[in-house]
C-alpha cells in the first residue's frame, strides 16, 4: 500500500493567485468602464445590483489574495486551503451571479 502524499500549499499558491489577478483585472476594469462612462447613474434595481456584487465579489477575492500570501500557521494546510477555496468560488460566485441574475430577471 502506498503511503499518501503530503499537501504543500505552495504547489497551489502560483496558479490561485494568477487565476485571482485574471479575475480581480476583468472585475475592476468592467466597474472602471463602467463608472467612468459620462451617463452612469445607479438610477434602479438592476444596476446597485451588479455594483454590489462586484463589489462584494471584489472584496471576497481580496480576501482570498491576503490569505493566499500570508504564510499558513495553522496545523492543517489543507484545512486551510479548503477554506480558502471556498472563499474564492463565493468571491466568483457573487460577482457573476449578479451580473447573470440582473440581465436575466430585472
Amino acid at each position: 500500500m502506498t503511503e499518501p502524499a503530503t499537501f504543500e500549499l505552495k504547489d497551489y499558491r502560483q496558479p490561485l493567485v494568477t487565476s485571482l489577478g485574471v479575475i480581480l483585472g476583468f472585475l475592476v476594469g468592467f466597474l472602471a468602464q463602467w463608472v467612468s462612462d459620462e451617463n452612469f447613474a445607479l438610477a434602479n434595481a438592476s444596476d446597485w445590483l451588479v455594483f454590489a456584487g462586484c463589489i462584494g465579489g471584489a472584496a471576497i477575492l481580496l480576501r482570498v489574495l491576503f490569505r493566499m500570501l500570508t504564510p499558513v500557521r495553522e496545523l492543517d494546510p489543507l484545512a486551510f486551503y479548503r477554506r480558502t477555496l471556498r472563499l474564492y468560488v463565493s468571491g466568483i460566485a457573487t460577482a457573476f451571479l449578479s451580473l447573470i441574475v440582473a440581465a436575466a430577471f430585472l
